[in-house]
């Protein structure tokens, strides 16, 4: 009896089997699983043919397929290095951003007629700019000035004192292209405040600047 219910055992098991092979192996190859995306297409059927012709995958493209998985897997090794923020370039940053000044907005339609019975606020830019001066040493300095205008100068030149009433005039100092003129002055005194300002004649009418003040060395 013992005989026989271990034989019954056997068979049953290797029935299973061939079973369970049988069936896993016509699952493979019926087309109603997901197949997913060789290369760059992504294709999901459930049943029956997809619209899409699936390309048939090559060794080559389950090895990048595995090599990207790889890749995606090794981002779990992935550390943030925070010595950058205790860095001695990173602490020296400043924040040089410049704030910008609250302007009147114009007129809000710029097509529509202007209306005469308003004045109108024109803002008179001056022809002549006395710039800050440079190079100062204990007996010299380069002064700097700047016209606004292109047309009508004949003559730049600067005029300087130890006061505020001035009283040298310098020789003519040629403007470059972008407007700018410099004179370099000697013979300073050491220690000394000195006034200037920059002038230009313009359409034959002498036009100055604002006077600025520095101190020699």
């Amino acid at each position: 009896m013992k005989i026989i219910h271990n034989k019954f055992l056997i068979i049953s098991t290797i029935l299973l089997s061939v079973g369970v092979y049988l069936y896993f192996s016509g699952d493979f190859k019926s087309k109603s699983f997901v197949q997913v995306a060789y290369g760059s297409s992504l294709e999901s059927s459930v049943g029956g043919t997809s619209s899409t012709s699936t390309p048939t995958p090559s060794s080559g493209d389950i090895s990048s397929d595995t090599a990207f998985l790889a890749s995606l897997m090794s981002l779990k090794d992935l550390k943030i290095d925070v010595s950058l923020f205790s860095n001695k370039s990173f602490m020296a940053l400043q924040n040089n951003s410049i704030k910008i000044e609250e302007v009147t907005p114009g007129r809000k339609n710029p097509f529509s007629p202007i209306d005469t019975s308003k004045p109108i606020n024109v803002i008179a830019v001056p022809k002549v700019v006395t710039d800050q001066p440079t190079g100062i040493t204990d007996k010299s300095a380069i002064l700097n000035g700047t016209i606004n205008s292109a047309t009508g100068v004949t003559d730049t030149y600067f005029e300087y004192g130890s006061t505020a009433a001035l009283g040298t005039v310098t020789q003519f100092a040629s403007p470059s292209l972008v407007g700018t003129f410099i004179k370099n002055v000697l013979g300073l005194t050491p220690k000394t405040g000195y006034f200037f300002k920059s002038c230009a004649k313009i359409n034959n009418v002498a036009t100055c600047g604002d006077v600025v003040s520095f101190t020699t060395k």
